[in-house]
């Protein structure tokens, strides 16, 4: 059993990433994920050094760090997870790579985007049904008190997005095989 990235060489069809028909779209996502992944993990390592400081030094830590860094952590997850899933970068058990041969791999993936387009969208679903609860019955955090709706909604919409992709690269796929990419 391995544990692995997978790479050019394992996924012959994962063309949306890296060739020349990057289209705009996944261009813009790359930059504004990228962007706002980068800003929301350097504001979660500032504030953690400041809550930290200011707990050791002054003893006054600041109000609500923990919920900030919450909110920010589910932020930063579900921004990440389009390009995530986009770049194929998902940590991956090899236990059964290169026993069915080039079509049975194809067949292999294809099951896996098909249980992926599942999983995620039950997942975006069940996101915006608790945004829509959270919403209704207006919870709040405990300490700051700010409402729990938007992120779910938030994580929700992420998710569609990773939906969006999940279903571009199983396009893809197909379309690989119609270019005889595997036999």
């Amino acid at each position: 059993m391995s544990v692995s990235q997978p790479s050019d060489a394992l996924h012959p069809c994962d063309a949306i990433a890296t060739d020349a028909r990057e289209g705009l779209a996944t261009r813009w996502l790359k930059r504004v994920l990228g962007a706002l992944v980068a800003l929301v993990l350097l504001s979660i390592m500032g504030l953690t050094f400041c809550d930290v400081f200011m707990r050791y030094w002054f003893s006054a830590p600041i109000r609500g760090a923990s919920e900030i860094v919450r909110f920010a952590m589910a932020i930063l997850i579900f921004s990440a997870f389009p390009l995530v899933t986009l770049s194929q970068q998902h940590i991956t058990v090899n236990l059964l790579h290169g026993r069915f041969g080039r079509f049975g791999g194809w067949l292999q993936h294809l099951f896996v985007l098909l249980v992926s387009l599942i999983a995620v969208g039950i997942m975006t679903w069940q996101l915006a049904s608790d945004g829509a609860d959270l919403a209704r019955n207006r919870i709040t955090t405990t300490v700051l008190e700010w409402p729990l709706a938007p992120l779910s909604y938030y994580m929700s919409a992420l998710s569609g997005v990773t939906l969006i992709v999940l279903l571009a690269l199983t396009v893809d796929h197909f379309a690989a095989l119609g270019r005889k990419e595997t036999p």
